[in-house]
């Protein structure tokens, strides 16, 4: 019994070995400033379908690769980037369309992308980390797209950093910024709250002791108003004191005798 048990145990540790082996996929990264973002991809059983068959890779390829700060075995291809929403004409936009067709040496290789933006004064701000996508060597079917609506972000000319990340290892396999492609330079973005339309009011003032027409004649009117409103009060008292006079005269006694008897 006792080496029943041993041998038992002997088989399940083998087991136990593999399965701290096995590689997790993951795509932890912390946002400093989450944004409302959508993805874009074709689905993954179309991009491996279309893996299957490709068409013949260009000759040297990866020398076409867009200019980048770091690439391995994976790097950025393409990248098309579109702001959107100037509903205000400042020239800031509130919504950012990125979009990159990465390539890689191995026949499949699965990442994510953290997207961060720069302000003018080196600020970094993480947007997004991008869910777990597969590469396909050199395909151009297995392009990602993010579009960001921004929130919480004050106006200024940012630039965008993305990484692609090994989602197996952690490690980063590819940078490009503003710093290096100047299409992900000096975007003029701003918070989406910010850009709306607003009305234009014009303000006139006046200084100096002078005074506008309109002035002038809003006192003229309201100078004659109260001139009329006195001359209507004097002539409402002229004929109450000539009632007075008369009622007095029919009873023989005035006010002002009657105060003289006593």
């Amino acid at each position: 019994m006792p080496m029943k048990t041993l041998s038992s145990t002997l088989l399940l540790v083998p087991l136990f070995m593999a399965s701290l082996n096995v590689q997790r996929l993951y795509a932890a990264e912390e946002l400093q400033s989450p944004q409302q973002t959508t993805e874009q991809h074709l689905a993954a059983s179309e991009v491996a379908a279309a893996a299957q068959n490709p068409p013949e890779p260009a000759t040297d390829s990866r020398s076409m690769a867009t200019t980048q700060a770091y690439q391995s075995s994976a790097w950025f291809q393409t990248i098309d980037l579109t702001l959107k929403r100037d509903f205000n004409n400042n020239g800031f936009y509130s919504l950012l369309y990125a979009r990159f067709d990465a390539h890689t040496t191995y026949s499949s290789q699965p990442v994510y992308a953290i997207y961060d933006l720069i302000s003018s004064n080196g600020a970094v701000r993480r947007i997004h980390t991008s869910s777990i996508f597969t590469l396909y060597g050199q395909s151009s079917q297995d392009w990602f797209a993010v579009e960001t609506n921004l929130v919480s972000l004050p106006r200024d000319y940012y630039k965008l950093k993305i990484q692609l990340v090994d989602a197996q290892s952690g490690y980063v396999l590819a940078e490009m910024s503003g710093y290096d492609n100047t299409t992900l330079d000096r975007l003029a973005l701003e918070d989406q709250s910010s850009d709306n339309y607003r009305p234009v009011v014009v303000v006139h003032e006046e200084s100096g002791g002078s005074f506008g027409i309109l002035a002038l004649l809003g006192l003229s009117c309201v100078y004659l108003w109260r001139r009329k409103q006195q001359v209507v009060q004097n002539s409402n008292v002229t004929q109450y004191l000539a009632a007075q006079h008369t009622a007095s005269g029919s009873n023989g006694i005035s006010a002002q005798t009657r105060g003289n008897q006593h």
